[in-house]
């Protein structure tokens, strides 16, 4: 792998500043160089940061278990060889999430405690149909926390995406009906989906559609583009079962 791609693996983490990274790609290229052992200085002219700033960020990634440094008055810095820091770096980020999960089940009471739930007045009852060309992903999970009695989904392929699983297995909870027509279903995950009593058929429907309590849903093209709607009154649940009465069940 190159220096690089590991870099941006690191950024992707969300457990990196960007002068960090830096840093780490400058040690990683000294290190190349058979610099294993090296000042800040040398540091922070590979990385093109100040000494002050390339101090700080050794000393957060030494906490973080990446950087290991020599004791001395003369601070000499490198990377660690002592133990791979990446497990321990993750089980302190599995820590964070149990506490979060934590707060965020309390969040979620109290919120009902303030808001009245009850009946879910989808939106003040406002209607909402506008195109829309991102946060596919945020739009989907929210139509599926919304449902109350059923959902109707055609794909080309069944979601992967954590945030929308999640979402369908609260719907599920809720005794929310759901049914799936798609192009294509991976063995293992129908398996799973079959155990949650989704109902799904294989075959091709257009256009790609999520439809919930025939009043709210979004359309969804190749490129995660549509038409989102809430409150309106559509032709898409008669379309969704002439397309349903023609797939193939599994």
């Amino acid at each position: 792998m190159e220096i690089n791609e590991f870099c941006s693996m690191l950024k992707d983490s969300n457990q990196f500043d960007d002068l960090e990274i830096r840093i780490v790609r400058s040690m990683l290229m000294l290190a190349n160089r058979d610099r294993i052992k090296v000042n800040a200085n040398d540091i922070a002219k590979e990385a093109g940061i100040s000494v002050t700033n390339a101090y700080k960020y050794l000393y957060s990634l030494e906490k973080k278990g990446l950087v290991e440094s020599g004791k001395n008055k003369s601070k000499i810095f490198w990377l660690s060889r002592s133990a791979n820091p990446f497990p321990r770096i993750m089980s302190f980020v599995g820590k964070d999430y149990l506490r979060l999960k934590k707060l965020f089940s309390e969040l979620e009471g109290h919120y009902n405690e303030f808001i009245d739930m009850r009946g879910k007045n989808i939106w003040l009852g406002e209607k909402a149909y506008e195109q829309y060309d991102e946060d596919f992903i945020r739009r989907a999970a929210f139509l599926f926390d919304i449902a109350n009695e059923e959902i109707l989904i055609t794909t080309d392929k069944f979601y992967d995406d954590v945030v929308l699983l999640e979402s369908i297995k609260r719907a599920v909870q809720r005794g929310v009906r759901i049914r799936i027509i798609a192009s294509e279903l991976h063995p293992e995950l129908l398996k799973n989906l079959k155990k949650i009593d989704i109902d799904m058929r294989l075959g091709r429907a257009m256009p790609y559609l999520i439809l919930v309590d025939e009043r709210h849903g979004m359309t969804v093209d190749e490129n995660k583009k549509g038409i989102w709607f809430l409150n309106c009154d559509t032709k898409y649940k008669n379309t969704f079962e002439e397309f349903w009465g023609k797939a193939h069940a599994i």
